[in-house]
């Protein structure tokens, strides 16, 4: 997981703890996500156990666009 979907994941985890779903839109909507995606992504997270950032991290990570990690390996 690289440092960005770690921060995004970290957020989320937050939010989500709140019970705001404004802020989750919100914040989903400034990383760029789409609303069809936005909605699969709560759903999902929604639907954890437990809602830690790990989980949630490896759930935007599938969605996500880029799988170039920041450590890549030569």
């Amino acid at each position: 997981m690289n440092n960005l979907v770690e921060f995004e994941a970290e957020e989320l985890t937050a939010l989500f703890a709140q019970g705001d779903m404004l802020s989750v839109k919100m914040f989903m909507e400034t990383m760029g996500m789409p609303c069809d995606v936005q909605d699969r992504l709560i759903s999902e997270i929604s639907s954890l156990k437990n809602q830690n950032s790990s989980e949630i991290g490896r759930i935007i990570e599938n969605y996500g666009q880029s799988h170039i990690t920041d450590r890549l390996s030569y």
